[in-house]
Order: C-alpha cells, then sequence, then structure tokens
C-alpha cells in the first residue's frame, strides 16, 4: 500500500494520536475516506467518458471502410450485370 510497511504505518498512526487525540481521528478518518470514494468515483466516471470517446472514434473510423466496401460491391455487381448483358447480346447475335 503506497510503499508503506507496517511499521511505517503504526508510526503515522501513533503520530496522528498524539498530534490530533482520540476524539478528532474518527472524523478525519470519515473526511478521507470520503475525498477518497469522491475520487475514485471521479476517476471512473472519467474512464468511462475517454472509453466511450475512444469506441465512438473507432465506429467513426469503421464506418467510411465499411461504405466503401459497400461501394466496391456495388460496382463489382455493375460489373457482373454489364458483362452478362454484353454475353446476352452476343449468345443473340450468334445463331448456335
Amino acid at each position: 500500500m503506497f510503499g508503506i510497511g507496517t511499521s511505517e504505518l503504526l508510526l503515522i498512526l501513533l503520530i496522528a494520536l498524539i498530534v490530533l487525540g482520540p476524539k478528532e481521528i474518527p472524523k478525519v478518518a470519515r473526511t478521507l475516506g470520503r475525498a477518497m470514494r469522491e475520487f475514485q468515483r471521479a476517476t471512473d466516471e472519467l474512464r468511462r467518458t475517454i472509453d466511450m470517446e475512444i469506441e465512438n472514434d473507432e465506429r467513426a473510423s469503421t464506418k467510411p471502410s465499411e461504405n466503401k466496401a459497400e461501394e466496391m460491391k456495388d460496382e463489382i455487381k455493375k460489373e457482373e450485370n454489364k458483362t452478362s448483358n454484353s454475353d446476352l447480346e452476343t449468345k443473340e447475335k450468334t445463331p448456335f
């Protein structure tokens, strides 16, 4: 936990007990707990926002490529129709 060992943590708690007194330590602990909780909520919200923005950017960047793929499919179908129409015309002209 933050690179603090057990003995160091006990020393910090002892100093806090001497400086603040036994009546103030629970109040300070509650205040620190609330602040830590609020900080965690803020970081979670920021993380969610960043993830949503990344996802939106990925969607936006893939849509043009999907549209290009659809356009290419349409062009291929048009070419196939042209070749099949020209094949039909050729077959109609030949007596075989």
